[in-house]
């Protein structure tokens, strides 16, 4: 049975950001006919909860070291962090295979809602990185079916949609890495934020 050996919490938070960098969505460099611009990978599974009422959501996410950012549309999930900002977040590979050395993360923190109003130059500078200009395009064309709007009308369109979405901002002020090993030994590691503890 594997005996889980001390970890320094820099080092925990670097298997952190690798497991992150593997599991999180991709800019498509080379999409084809019936891609979105995206490469989806593993989904992270954010809980929100207000007045005790629990709510999970499967969400395509990506990163910036240990900070996770969601693209979200208008629902249950946005209408909860309003009340509630504290958040928990799951991470993990799936299927399971006990041939392999697999992990997870569960991430606790607090949440942030970025919309274009709120804060123009962030959400417009993530949703250029993570290519969500050419997420978009891809789902307008798709609805549009075959009309061809000029490219103000297009651009419009565009603004509007992308004015209706949130970027989830999830500050983690804890998260708990585990591992799966093939002899069935389920270390785990666990990542504090100091500063938030203090």
């Amino acid at each position: 049975m594997f005996k889980p050996q001390k970890r320094s919490p820099a080092l925990v938070k670097k298997d952190i950001i690798a497991f992150l960098d593997a599991c999180c969505g991709q800019v498509d460099p080379k999409p084809g006919k019936y891609s979105c611009g995206m490469k989806h990978r593993t989904a992270l599974v954010l809980a929100t909860s207000y007045r005790d009422v629990p709510r999970a959501t499967p969400l395509e996410f990506f990163h910036d070291g240990l900070t996770l950012y969601v693209f979200g549309e208008p629902g249950g999930k946005i209408a909860n962090i309003k009340r509630n900002q504290r958040v928990a977040a799951a991470v993990y590979q799936q299927p399971l295979d006990h041939r392999k050395l697999q992990k997870s993360l569960q991430i606790f923190g607090t949440a942030e809602l970025i919309t274009l109003r709120s804060d123009l130059r962030l959400f417009k500078a993530k949703a250029k990185k993570w290519n969500l200009y050419s997420v978009l395009d891809r789902f307008l064309e798709a609805e549009l079916g075959g009309k061809s709007p000029s490219a103000a009308e297009f651009k419009a369109l565009q603004e509007k949609i992308l004015g209706a979405i949130t970027l989830i901002k999830i500050t983690p002020d804890h998260i708990i890495l585990r591992e799966y090993r093939q002899d069935f030994s389920m270390p785990k590691y666990e990542w504090k934020n100091l500063v938030a503890s203090a």
